[in-house]
């Protein structure tokens, strides 16, 4: 009887050991991910404290890149931008992150004051990030984009990490074919940011996606897991034109956009 039960003790243990180290893989992700909202909370503190030119500098990448309206490289910008006593202040609403657990984004509403002692903004908008872990284990931020809206549509928002899916490989062929087409892939969780308007969900769209916007890419990275992706570049609708980050997460075996900013080049 002793020597029967030794015998399935392999067979009966194998559920418990796969539920060890599937809340093992759980937990770690939401460290991970924890890290990197407390990184993007970091930031926003040292643009508070030591000002947003000397935050960018601390928390982008050495080729981090931010638009102005071009993408441009955002540390050597900042780090020669006169000092400047004006206030912005953000903080993040939601953040993904890879399986590879080094690469992610984070998205959020922002505030700018020109003067410290002034009651209301003067600007805001959302922003939206995307980080890599470099070699020596710390987050920084590899480009950014930002869009703006009037103050008056200013409202509190609430941390949301986003829950762990089921995700496979993408395909970088795949990734760019899609990042040129009128018709985005969107799902209904995908976040889409338009100048002067609060960002919504596709999902909460009164109009249809507009099918006459022109891409051209500049740009993209894929994560070490390749189930996350930025694509970048510039666009065309009609007589206006700016540029785009996109945020890419693979769904269902295939590339999906969960995040959709366009930027006009004149506001």
């Amino acid at each position: 009887m002793k020597l029967s039960l030794l015998l399935m003790l392999p067979v009966l243990m194998l559920p418990v050991l796969l539920l060890c180290a599937f809340q093992a893989t759980r937990t770690t992700r939401e460290k991970e991910l924890e890290s990197l909202a407390n990184a993007e909370r970091a930031f926003a503190a040292t643009s508070v404290k030591k000002g947003f030119h000397q935050a960018f500098v601390e928390h982008l990448a050495e080729d981090g890149i931010v638009f102005t309206p071009k993408p441009t490289n955002g540390r050597k910008l900042h780090a020669e931008a006169p000092e400047s006593k004006a206030i912005l202040s953000w903080y993040p609403m939601n953040a993904d992150i890879s399986g590879s657990l080094d690469w992610g984004y984070t998205t959020g509403p922002y505030e700018f004051k020109a003067n410290p002692e002034d009651a209301k903004p003067a600007g805001a908008g959302f922003y939206l990030s995307v980080w890599k872990k470099q070699p020596d284990g710390q987050w920084k931020v590899v480009i950014d984009m930002g869009n703006s809206f009037s103050p008056d549509l200013i409202r509190k928002e609430t941390y949301k990490p986003a829950p762990e899916v089921k995700t496979g490989k993408g395909k970088a062929t795949d990734l760019l074919e899609k990042d040129v087409q009128p018709l985005q892939p969107y799902v209904e969780e995908t976040l889409i940011y338009r100048h002067g308007e609060y960002p919504t969900r596709y999902k909460d769209l009164t109009i249809a996606q507009a099918s006459d916007v022109i891409y051209t890419n500049l740009g993209h990275d894929i994560s070490p897991a390749s189930d996350m992706a930025y694509t970048y570049g510039s666009y065309q609708q009609g007589n206006n034109s700016g540029h785009y980050l996109k945020v890419w997460k693979v769904l269902g075996d295939e590339w999906k956009l969960v995040a959709h900013n366009l930027v006009p080049d004149r506001r």
